[in-house]
């Protein structure tokens, strides 16, 4: 990918972004959040409380900051510290950028049939930019490896993603709209990285 595509996606991202931010409080907004929140409550049970909890607990701040040191000494230990400072650099910037934009946008939790307890803003949600930044980079990193796993790897990377980001709804601390936005906050988070590495990257790819 050019560093021209690069930009253009953080841009396109950026716009869907502002757009959920700007009409989730719209009919349309909570019209979303309120049939999604249907359906994923229409699935409550023990055994799916259980499997919501197990995937929140991976995207919690302490579970991303200790397997972020283990993905790093890796990659350091592999002598591959380009891809090391790549994946540094994406999460700080998630790290840093979430608590920013939830003080932006102020967006209170869900009341209804919460699971947990859980202080703090709402939109976007911390987990689902933290894990999507998390296992994305490290579907990126794959993606460029010659594993003969690649497709299993990015496609665990995926599932996970997408359940802890449903965990979150699930578990009524935050909106669907939330959890999309955080998704693609993450996205932002791995491209503004290859933007900033883009000649290490560019030229490791060679």
């Amino acid at each position: 990918m050019s560093q021209k595509q690069r930009i253009s996606l953080i841009l396109i991202f950026s716009f869907i972004f502002g757009m959920i931010a700007f009409f989730h409080e719209s009919r349309l907004g909570k019209w979303i959040d309120n049939e999604v929140y249907e359906f994923i409550y229409s699935s409550e049970s023990f055994i799916t409380t259980s499997i919501m909890l197990g995937y929140t607990t991976i995207g919690e701040v302490w579970s991303m900051i200790l397997l972020s040191l283990v993905v790093v000494c890796y990659l350091m230990l592999k002598r591959m510290k380009i891809e090391a400072l790549f994946f540094a650099l994406a999460m700080i910037l998630s790290g840093a950028l979430n608590p920013i934009l939830k003080n932006i946008f102020d967006r209170e939790r869900p009341t209804l049939l919460r699971l947990i307890d859980i202080t703090g803003f709402s939109f976007p949600s911390g987990h689902a930019m933290g894990s999507a930044t998390f296992f994305g980079s490290i579907a990126f990193l794959v993606s460029r490896s010659d594993s003969q796993y690649k497709p299993y790897i990015i496609g665990l990377c995926v599932l996970t993603v997408l359940m802890i980001s449903s965990s979150r709804v699930y578990l009524g601390v935050h909106y669907p709209t939330d959890v999309i936005a955080g998704m693609l906050g993450g996205v932002i988070c791995i491209l503004l990285s290859q933007v900033f590495l883009h000649k290490l990257i560019d030229n490791r790819s060679q």
